[in-house]
């Protein structure tokens, strides 16, 4: 069994040092003129669940438009496979409208869907933005290796006929953003290839600008050697069993191969009492595309869980819905 881990004393020099220069970053925009500590990101629930916590209302416009897409998928469950689009019903400040694609979280499993990213695709839809809001099949109902992995590369690869039926929605500066078992799903997408073993998937008909990964396992080797069974049950085994399935999805895998002109940026963010996905995930994986790519960055939330990044009121779930529009609005 061998992996693509090729300089690991090297990687982790760097994943030290980029885990020491994102919390100085963060500890210094706290001491900064006019914080609080009000202003860090709260752990608001302990993370013995990895369901995002129900989200309560923030400001918001006026209802968006929304409307149910079916994508093409084999042996297709009209139930599961399909993305909400949400759109602005009042003017936007821009003539057209940027695309944010979201990929839900839950261990790859039944028990978490969609719908667990509404408030955040309404909250985004506010600041002015085309939300593509995707589901697909878990485990326990249909999903698993490799029609999980699948699904969410069909849903992706009908954005093109998704933009032609919607032209006002523009895919310059689009952002993918998943979390946690979606922050995986979310940037292997972006990484993926034509020669993915085993999946048999062609080429990607849509490739982000920019992925953000929230609480991301994107070092599904490391997950799973180091006691998380959600990452063996996704794969149907650990990677001494079927290594070539993590050398086609585990995005750390993936970090070194292609071209760096056409790499995305991605942003791996984490929080530091993340007990379900470990930051170290985010650490490793960010290390090894900077060395590869030069197009990441990590950002850690101190104290933050697998899940308080998604309490509405908190001051981490504010800076996500600020991150993910400013990516995608971008001059």
């Amino acid at each position: 069994m061998k992996f693509k881990r090729d300089h690991p004393v090297i990687v982790g020099v760097v994943s030290t040092l980029l885990a020491a220069a994102a919390l100085l970053g963060v500890l210094l925009w706290q001491a900064g003129p006019g914080s609080s500590p009000h202003g860090a990101p709260a752990a608001h629930r302990s993370d013995s669940t990895i369901t995002p916590a129900a989200h309560r209302a923030v400001v918001t416009s006026a209802e968006p438009f929304l409307q149910r897409i079916a994508y093409p998928a084999a042996h297709a469950d009209p139930t599961q496979n399909y993305a909400d689009l949400y759109l602005p019903t009042v003017s936007p400040a821009h003539p057209r409208l940027p695309l944010v694609v979201l990929v839900h979280g839950g261990a790859w499993a039944r028990g978490v869907g969609a719908h667990s990213f509404d408030r955040l695709a309404r909250d985004l839809t506010a600041r002015g933005l085309a939300v593509y809001n995707v589901e697909y099949r878990r485990l326990g109902s249909g999903g698993g290796w490799p029609a999980t992995f699948t699904d969410v590369a069909a849903a992706l690869d009908d954005l093109p006929a998704v933009i032609r039926a919607h032209p006002q929605i523009t895919l310059r500066n689009s952002v993918l953003a998943g979390h946690s078992a979606g922050g995986q799903l979310a940037v292997w997408s972006a990484l993926r290839t034509a020669d993915d073993p085993g999946l048999g998937l062609g080429p990607p008909r849509w490739r982000p600008s920019t992925v953000i990964s929230v609480s991301g396992p994107l070092d599904m080797v490391f997950s799973a050697t180091h006691g998380d069974s959600r990452v063996i049950r996704a794969l149907g085994g650990p990677p001494s069993a079927v290594a070539d399935r993590y050398r086609a999805v585990d995005p750390l895998e993936l970090a070194a191969d292609g071209d760096e002109a056409s790499a995305p940026e991605i942003v791996a963010v984490h929080g530091t009492a993340d007990r379900l996905v470990s930051a170290v995930n985010s650490e490793r994986f960010v290390a090894e595309y900077l060395l590869h790519r030069g197009h990441g960055r990590l950002q850690l939330l101190p104290g933050a869980t697998h899940t308080s990044m998604f309490e509405a009121h908190s001051a981490a779930y504010r800076s996500l819905i600020d991150l993910i529009a400013a990516e995608a609005l971008r001059p």
